[in-house]
């Protein structure tokens, strides 16, 4: 086992040095530092009665202050970003006093929209591989593996449909509410993206949840997406 790592490892070095052989030894100038993403969210771990769309959308912006490595291909890039993610299920978010806390309830009036929108400021960190320009080959192919530790500034729940005053009336209403509890401050996670020229596929990977001490305390969104490289 060990011969078959060794191996592995020298083959690599080989190839990454094969590879190096014909560039030029110029340092990557900085790239990549703003970048828009449009993504989906794939929510585990829903409670068995709640109903979700299949398209719960979010959007994330950032800006990345990048760091190449020497001379190399390689580089590390950290900055600032701001993501907000939309749940829209026929459940709204409410104080409930069997809990004296925040939870989802089921909605019994019919109803046209209703979702709970939680906003982020993320710090993240990036480690990237980028292939050089050529005249054959004029644009970039670009990896990016790294994580992302937030904090959450803001979340509000929207509501647009029917609601019963009393039980003895029914009339359409449209309310936002605004300092919702039981909603976890800190998040981090996993990110990757990969890429041609300007456009990349993207994802994130929750390693926290995002409500607590609730029925929904497992739930977390898997977010996959399409990024694009403004600058």
């Amino acid at each position: 086992m060990k011969k078959i790592f060794i191996f592995f490892i020298a083959g690599f070095f080989l190839i990454t040095n094969s590879l190096f052989a014909d560039e030029d030894k110029i340092k990557m100038r900085p790239q990549d530092r703003l970048i828009f993403d449009i993504f989906i969210d794939l929510w585990q771990d829903v409670p068995d009665d709640m109903d979700l769309i299949i398209l719960n959308r979010g959007i994330n912006v950032a800006l990345f202050q990048d760091f190449p490595l020497g001379y190399s291909n390689f580089g590390i890039a950290t900055g600032l970003s701001f993501t907000t993610h939309n749940m829209y299920s026929d459940h709204w978010y409410k104080y409930c006093r069997d809990i004296d806390g925040f939870d989802f309830e089921k909605i019994d009036e019919d109803y046209n929209n209703n979702k709970i929108s939680i906003n982020y400021i993320d710090i993240p960190l990036e480690f990237r591989y980028r292939t050089r320009p050529s005249k054959e080959i004029p644009h970039t192919f670009r990896i990016a593996i790294g994580a992302k530790f937030g904090y959450m500034i803001q979340a509000h729940t929207k509501y647009r449909g029917d609601y019963s005053y009393n039980n003895e009336y029914t009339r359409e209403v449209k309310f936002k509410e605004h300092n919702l509890g039981n909603i976890e401050n800190w998040r981090y996670g996993i990110l990757a993206r990969i890429g041609y020229s300007f456009i990349n596929i993207t994802a994130y990977y929750p390693l926290t949840g995002i409500f607590k001490d609730n029925t929904a305390a497992d739930m977390r969104p898997v977010s996959l997406g399409v990024s694009f490289t403004i600058n």
